[in-house]
């Protein structure tokens, strides 16, 4: 669906694809939900979480369908590169308030240009938090978006309010996985005023709590990596692995995390002994080489069959080709590496440095390489080589996501066949496992069913 109150032009288009190249080459999925949600025309203000710096709004303008202007500190328009970039994209840039400067007035003028575009029809998008964070949790919202919506409103152009969650698999490390949510669309109560400072607050309230339905949030990254682990058990349950969307692993995990609150609240031992005893289960899987996704793997002929034929497809038919894009591209891909480490000041920085320490030296690398081999070899020994380059680094990296498959496959059949004995007193003690979960949830089941009659009788 495309808003059709605000067509990208040339230059857009241009935006658009770059970003989504951005985000096809350092993230290995990318998936949308809620898109549902958008107004096909009309000023729009979507308000996200911050989690990965430059890398958040890059997605979005990869995912959104037509140009979303970002708002960005002012400080970013004075590195020259994202200067241009940020000028580009039609990014509108944000006065950060001082200790010595707090009022909003300041950024009167940056306000009265987002009211403009407002008028026009377009979609503005801003981080809510005021920084980009590592931390698990949303950090308290400032009030530049309840500003924007009540002052559009007072001026005849309100914007349609979107809450976005941007979910990362693994941050900060190559290929992960995002999930990018477009909630329902915010009502404002007719009543608030912009020029009322408790009805700003409490518009800013309404909005952090709409991007906490669309976001994780937990007190710690252990808690979250528990839950993640007792998700991953839970899709496992059938003696089998669920490929579950991410948006359904995102749900999966906001009920084990709102349970894991309410029985840490009422029983903590329960938590901690449930804890305990998946991690003795996972210990034990990985002492005998066992994966826990293989336990009841059926291995048939057919199945083996094939597997050999995808596997000899890969050694034989993508192989060499991927080895040609590593040939090529192991010395950018190592410079970036180790130069975004040395750029970022925090894990949240580290993806936005590898996207531009990335585009850098695979632009400087291949375009040296091919005029060289132009120079040396003529016209179209050089066109041939600069379009062999990307095909053969899209191989290469579909060649590591199926090594691992290859890999995972193997250990499954090693499981099923090799380690009979051990399988089986691993399957006896994921059903006492399964039994504990079971037992938690009917607890959980009736906690809430006896809070909901209580508050019915008050």
């Amino acid at each position: 669906m495309r808003r059709t109150s605000d067509p990208p032009g040339h230059t857009q288009r241009q935006l658009a694809r770059v970003a989504a190249l951005f985000t096809g080459v350092f993230y290995d999925r990318v998936e949308v939900d809620g898109l549902e949600h958008l107004p096909e025309r009309g000023p729009l203000l979507l308000f996200a979480n911050h989690a990965n710096a430059l890398a958040d709004a890059m997605i979005l303008a990869a995912v959104f369908p037509g140009l979303l202007r970002p708002m960005a500190r002012s400080g970013l328009f004075r590195v020259p590169v994202l200067h241009r970039l940020l000028l580009w994209q039609g990014a509108v840039p944000v006065h950060r308030a001082r200790a010595d400067a707090t009022d909003p007035r300041r950024n009167d003028a940056v306000f009265e240009r987002c009211f403009e575009l407002f008028a026009r029809g377009a979609a503005l998008l801003i981080f809510p938090e005021g920084q980009s964070h590592s931390d698990p949790q949303l950090h308290p919202f400032k009030t530049g978006a309840a500003r924007l919506a009540l002052g559009g409103r007072a001026r005849g152009t309100e914007p349609a309010l979107i809450p976005v969650g941007l979910t990362y698999t693994r941050k900060g490390r190559f290929r992960g996985s995002v999930l990018v949510q477009f909630g329902a669309p915010v009502p404002v109560p007719v009543e608030m005023d912009s020029e009322r400072e408790e009805d700003v607050r409490a518009l800013t309230a309404t909005l952090e709590a709409a991007a906490r339905d669309v976001t994780l949030n937990t007190d710690t990254w252990e808690t979250l990596d528990f839950m993640r682990q007792v998700e991953r058990f839970v899709a496992l349950r059938r003696g089998r692995y669920r490929r579950a969307t991410l948006g359904q692993r995102f749900r999966a995990l906001r009920r084990l995390l709102e349970m894991e609150r309410r029985l840490r609240e009422g029983h903590p031992e329960v938590v901690e002994d449930l804890q305990a005893k998946l991690a003795e289960f996972q210990d034990l899987c990985r002492d005998f080489g066992v994966r826990d996704a293989y336990l009841t793997v059926r291995v048939t002929p057919t199945v083996v069959i094939l597997f050999l034929l995808r596997t000899l497809a890969v050694v034989f038919l993508a192989l060499p080709v991927a080895a040609w894009g590593w040939v090529n591209g192991i010395v950018p891909f190592l410079l970036t590496r180790h130069v975004a480490r040395a750029l970022s000041e925090g894990h949240d920085q580290y993806d936005t440095a590898k996207m531009l320490a990335g585009a850098f030296f695979i632009t400087l690398f291949w375009g040296v390489q091919a005029w060289w081999v132009y120079a040396e070899l003529g016209v179209t020994w050089g066109a041939a080589y600069l379009l062999s380059l990307p095909v053969s680094a899209a191989t290469a990296l579909a060649v590591v996501r199926e090594r691992r498959r290859i890999r995972e496959n193997l250990r499954a059949f090693a499981s099923v066949v090799l380690k009979r004995q051990v399988r089986d007193v691993l399957l006896e003690r994921r059903a006492e496992l399964e039994r504990d979960l079971a037992k938690l949830a009917r607890r959980l089941r009736r906690g809430l069913r006896d809070d909901h009659e209580g508050r019915a009788q008050r």
